[in-house]
Order: structure tokens, then sequence, then C-alpha cells
């Protein structure tokens, strides 16, 4: 587990700067989404390992009132605006 999140952290870094290499402004929102992103998912992983160690098939899946990832939905916006700004001013014909 402890490498699967290493791989995926380095991966969000990896993006984090060839975005912010892209465009400042598409770099600042994905900064920003995976900033809370982190937020999220390191709480959730803190609670993971507290709770009781599941014991049976139907628990495997984690419904949303146990992780919820409302606030990561205007900054997934705030991303997606960047980038069709930044498409559309590179290829105008794009945005169309």
């Amino acid at each position: 587990m402890s490498e699967a999140t290493r791989e995926i952290q380095s991966k969000l870094s990896y993006f984090t700067a060839w975005t912010a290499a892209e465009s400042s402004t598409v770099g600042e929102a994905y900064t920003a989404l995976v900033r809370e992103l982190r937020k999220v998912a390191g709480g959730a992983m803190r609670e993971a390992w507290r709770a009781t160690p599941i014991t049976e098939d139907q628990a495997m899946n984690i419904p949303p009132t146990v992780i919820d990832l409302s606030s990561l939905l205007p900054l997934e916006t705030a991303f997606t605006d960047a980038v069709r700004a930044h498409l559309a001013a590179l290829a105008p014909w794009w945005a169309r």
C-alpha cells in the first residue's frame, strides 16, 4: 500500500510540474485541485487505518457518506475551465 501511494504521489508531482510548465493558470488550478485531493484522501486513509477491519466482501465498497469528495467539485470545475481557456487561446478553432 505504501509503495502504491508513493507511486501515485510521484505521478501527481510530475503532472503538477508539467501543467505549471504548460500554463501558469492551468498549473495553479491543477495544484489547488491536487492539494485538496491529497487532503481528502489523506484524511480518508487515516480514518481507514483507525476503523475496525473489514471482514465481509460487501463492506469493501466505500459509500460517499464515508469519503466526501464534494470539496473537489469547484476545484475540478476551475481546472477544467482553465484548460478550456488555455486550449482556446492556443487553438481558437477548437473552442467552437
